[in-house]
């Protein structure tokens, strides 16, 4: 896998204060990608003891509160046994860290990789320009038909459950343009 570079101190793709992978990869060319650069698997560097090294110095840091992948795809078929292994080796290493995956894929698709035992929230589905509603409006998802699934909670209850936000609702719940039929159209689960 080859990864393009690694943001520090980043606050907009997770909760909490992130360390962000951008992966090099990704087959959906979703029209609209804030990220076609990514696109090729052979651009950026190749996965290295330079990353472990990045990750290392920056997950030592209390404040840091996890790991984000994005991109490109740790999902893309040709990085998916590299990036298992540096999610198992955050996993080992940094239990408390939670993992954030981005991924064109729908959960359901996806969902028997090995790498979903080390994910926490994965945020799936294509980006779909047409359901953008502007700057600002959806929280940590670019369309509205991408889900930001807690994934430990969808293993254990084996039907797809959102994320809760600070105040114990649903993700969407806490967004601008927030509409309670839309959600059940979401694949929503309800306790």
């Amino acid at each position: 896998m080859n990864i393009i570079k690694i943001d520090k101190n980043n606050m907009v793709n997770g909760v909490g204060l992130r360390t962000v992978i951008w992966c090099a990869g990704c087959n959906h060319h979703c029209k609209g990608c804030q990220n076609p650069e990514t696109w090729s698997p052979d651009t950026g560097k190749a996965i290295g003891p330079w990353v472990y090294a990045t990750l290392k110095s920056q997950l030592d840091r209390k404040e840091i509160r996890g790991v984000t992948f994005s991109g490109g795809e740790a999902t893309f078929p040709l990085n998916r046994e590299d990036a298992t292994s540096l999610m198992k080796w955050i996993k080992t290493n940094y239990p408390s860290k939670d993992i954030w995956v981005y991924t064109g894929y729908l959960y359901e698709e996806i969902k028997d990789l090995e790498m979903m035992a080390y994910i926490d929230v994965l945020v799936d589905g294509p980006y779909i320009e047409e359901k953008n509603p502007g700057p600002s409006k959806l929280k940590w998802r670019g369309s509205s038909n991408q889900r930001v699934i807690d994934v430990k909670e969808t293993r254990r209850s084996g039907k797809v459950t959102w994320l809760r936000d600070f105040n114990g609702k649903y993700i969407f719940e806490n967004e601008e343009n927030y509409d309670a039929n839309e959600g059940l159209k979401l694949n929503i689960c309800h306790d």
